[in-house]
């Protein structure tokens, strides 16, 4: 049999929870307590003995965010406002991202010129594909997600990667490496023959923040940084002033 995805607890055998949150598990350990200590039976000494070690065991537990006792990394508070302002940040970078490409018409079936530093000349190639998967605020740049092949050539198997320049006028941080990028200086492109219909990202692209929680994964709390100079600065994006404020709230909270 598959499994639903539906948790089953083994003390109520109810779904939707497990033992640790059963609530008739919380029944009866209140109830055993309620009892003097003469009149509990095996049952009831063994349930308050297991929910004591628990909350011992969780009291004493350690996060692997910030180091900080009685909670985990789940419940992290200090997690969740960073993991929130990352995820804005990625959000509206993603949203000028696509309307980037729209006004430049870059979609499959672009032409591009070539304009790398180290061609000794530009080439004309025509867009194959392009991969949405690496395209997030952390990087600081644009990254090399145009798949596509020189018009001189049939054979598929000669595809390169290449990207284009930033927008300028992005309210970007210091994190963000603009043209100085070596992607842009290496494998930058220009459009010159508009697609016919104008890019639109996968569907949930724009919103999604599985990326955010992949980048958080290897991340503590000494990685966070508010001095935008520092190496670990989160410093790729400027929210506006509503988001910067919700920020504040929730590490405030935190």
């Amino acid at each position: 049999m598959a499994w639903n995805n539906t948790v089953t607890c083994s003390e109520c055998y109810q779904t939707g929870h497990n033992k640790s949150g059963c609530p008739r598990r919380k029944e009866r350990y209140e109830a055993a307590l309620a009892k003097p200590e003469e009149e509990r039976g095996y049952s009831e000494r063994r349930i308050i003995q297991d929910m004591e070690y628990k909350k011992e065991r969780n009291s004493s537990r350690r996060c692997s965010y910030c180091s900080e006792q009685g909670h985990n990394r789940r419940s992290c508070t200090q997690l969740k406002a960073h993991f929130s302002v990352i995820a804005k940040m990625n959000q509206a970078y993603r949203t000028k991202f696509v309307e980037w490409i729209q006004e430049k018409g870059l979609n499959v079936g672009a032409l591009l010129m070539t304009c790398s530093d180290h061609q000794a000349r530009k080439a004309l190639c025509f867009v194959q594909e392009l991969s949405w998967d690496h395209i997030n605020v952390w990087q600081g740049e644009i990254p090399r997600f145009i798949i596509a092949k020189s018009t001189g050539t049939l054979d598929d198997r000669y595809r390169s990667h290449y990207t284009i320049a930033d927008n300028p006028n992005w309210p970007t941080g210091q994190k963000w490496k603009h043209s100085e990028s070596y992607s842009a200086r290496s494998y930058g492109t220009e459009v010159v023959g508009p697609a016919e219909e104008p890019v639109t990202p996968p569907d949930g692209w724009v919103e999604d923040t599985q990326p955010v929680k992949e980048f958080f994964k290897s991340r503590r709390l000494y990685d966070w940084t508010e001095d935008p100079s520092h190496y670990n600065s989160h410093d790729w994006w400027k929210l506006d002033d509503g988001e910067k404020e919700e920020n504040q709230a929730l590490e405030e909270c935190a």
